[in-house]
C-alpha cells in the first residue's frame, strides 16, 4: 500500500512538531541551567552519616 505524498508530508511535519515539543522543555531547563550557573543536583545532597561508636574513657 502506497502513501500519497500529502499523507507522508503530514506525518512528517506532526513528527517533527512532536519531538520538537518534547523537547523544548528540556532544552529550556539546560540553557537556564547554562546561564544562571546553578547546579541543583549540587545543591540539595545529603550529608552522609557514619556510624561511629564513642568510647567513654
Amino acid at each position: 500500500m502506497k502513501l500519497e505524498n500529502h499523507v507522508r508530508q503530514r506525518i512528517i511535519r506532526n513528527a517533527v512538531l512532536s519531538l520538537f515539543i518534547y523537547l523544548l522543555p528540556i532544552a529550556l531547563m539546560i540553557a537556564t541551567f547554562y546561564f544562571t550557573g546553578q547546579r541543583p543536583w549540587l545543591k540539595n545532597q545529603k550529608p552522609v552519616k557514619t556510624n561511629q561508636l564513642t568510647i567513654n574513657r
